[in-house]
């Protein structure tokens, strides 16, 4: 008979579920992150099911890496329950790596193929020099930057477009309302190149400091914000360049800390280590009026407090 009082034994997998954040927690988390992808989606003129058939794509292959013994091929019906995607799905996923949309990823982004348009179709231009335009809208006819947006980049909301050339400074409003062209001639701004790795290293490092966050009391929280409540345009400039020499100072000396040699320990190479760090990031958002953003974020370094 056993002996009163017996419980189950906890295993370290046990531990490790109990501390795990619950699916409420993770799907809020997932709802907030969407609803600031989403504008960024739009403006680049990804639809929903690209986006959809992106994510399916690389959910398998990361489920399935993470599966996969050394030298071996992945189970697929192991992939396809821990995913939820069809078995025979999985198969033709994996035959690949995850990409975008062929069409997709050989175009130009949005506001380059508008900005080419100014400074070259001779309807929007004279004598080789973008005219001034005025903003334009849905009901007013003739040449604007509503009409230049609608034929350069068809499907995306020209006051998008409008907002991010004057956030990029590539434009002055001038007096009378119109948009005049500012940049350098032919200057056009092509998406910088990213390191996928990086960034999805930052965006893991964010998402995992959030979900801790999410189910730790106030005082051991991890994320830490310092923004302004409004500033004036012509402020930023002098405001960008404090951010970046506050945050190039600070990010030297922590690397240095956390390099020093008082965290080197000799120990063999099967002991168990941590990767801890800080990272920041800068933003922008433009306010209304009554102080509504406008989702025209700019930002600077990615990450979170970790």
């Amino acid at each position: 008979m056993p002996a009163v009082g017996n419980k189950p034994r906890k295993t370290p997998e046990s531990d490790f579920s109990a501390s795990q954040p619950s699916k409420a927690i993770a799907l809020g988390l997932l709802h907030a992150a969407f609803e600031g992808l989403t504008p960024l989606l739009v403006e680049y003129g990804i639809t929903s099911p690209q986006a959809e058939a992106l994510l399916r794509a690389v959910c398998v292959h990361v489920v399935a890496r993470s599966q996969r013994p050394a030298g071996r091929r992945p189970n697929i019906s192991r992939v396809s329950v821990k995913t939820g995607v069809d078995r025979h799905t999985v198969a033709a996923i994996l035959k690949e790596p995850p990409k975008l949309d062929a069409r997709l990823g050989s175009r130009r982004d949005s506001i380059s193929r508008v900005i080419d348009g100014w400074l070259s179709d001779p309807e929007f231009t004279d004598k080789g020099r973008p005219l001034d335009l005025d903003i334009g809208g849905p009901a007013v006819k003739g040449r604007s930057v509503w009409t230049l947006v609608q034929r350069y980049a068809p499907g995306v909301w020209p006051r998008l477009i409008v907002d991010e050339l004057i956030r990029v400074d590539y434009v002055a409003t001038l007096p009378n309302g119109r948009l005049r062209w500012k940049a350098t001639q032919g200057a056009v701004p092509l998406p910088r190149s990213v390191s996928q790795e990086s960034a999805s290293q930052q965006l893991n490092d964010a998402v995992r400091a959030l979900l801790r966050d999410a189910t730790e009391p106030e005082g051991r929280r991890v994320w830490r914000t310092a923004q302004s409540l409004d500033i004036r345009v012509q402020d930023l400039p002098l405001v960008r360049k404090m951010l970046r020499d506050r945050l190039n100072s600070m990010f030297a000396w922590m690397t240095d800390e956390l390099n020093s040699a008082r965290w080197r320990h000799d120990e063999s190479a099967a002991a168990v280590r941590m990767r801890v760090g800080l990272s920041g990031f800068t933003f922008e958002e433009a306010l209304t009026n009554g102080g509504v953003n406008e989702h025209t974020k700019r930002a600077g370094r990615s990450g979170t407090a970790a």
